[in-house]
């Protein structure tokens, strides 16, 4: 009996990081408060280039091809060029943050490898 509750608990945590992760290259463009100590960032994405939506950042400029992407490693800046993998999460924000930005139509996903140029 309790090697199968074993097995159910090994399954169940593989399953969690069952994800589809891609390349990607960017600019930040801005960023979003999820908790107190993490935030996610707008990213006007050049590659993959239709995944995307429309954003207007902070300072009221407008972008295609923004993606608002979670979980990075270390703080960004405006203007950052970054690349990468990340994979998208379309429930991360309702799922892990305390704030949830409901004006805009923009895909959310999750960083897996994050490179600062």
């Amino acid at each position: 009996m309790k090697k199968a509750l074993l097995f159910s608990v090994v399954l169940l945590f593989a399953a969690c990081n069952n994800y589809d992760d891609f390349e990607f290259t960017g600019k930040v463009i801005d960023y979003e408060e999820c908790t107190g100590s993490e935030f996610g960032y707008a990213v006007s994405l050049s590659s993959p280039d239709t995944i995307g939506g429309d954003y207007t950042n902070r300072d009221g400029e407008e972008y295609k091809n923004v993606v608002v992407v979670y979980g990075a490693d270390r703080l960004l800046k405006k203007n950052n060029l970054i690349s990468g993998r990340i994979y998208l999460d379309p429930n991360y924000s309702h799922a892990e943050c305390t704030w949830h930005y409901t004006d805009r139509d923009v895909p959310e996903a999750v960083f897996t490898k994050l490179k600062v140029e």
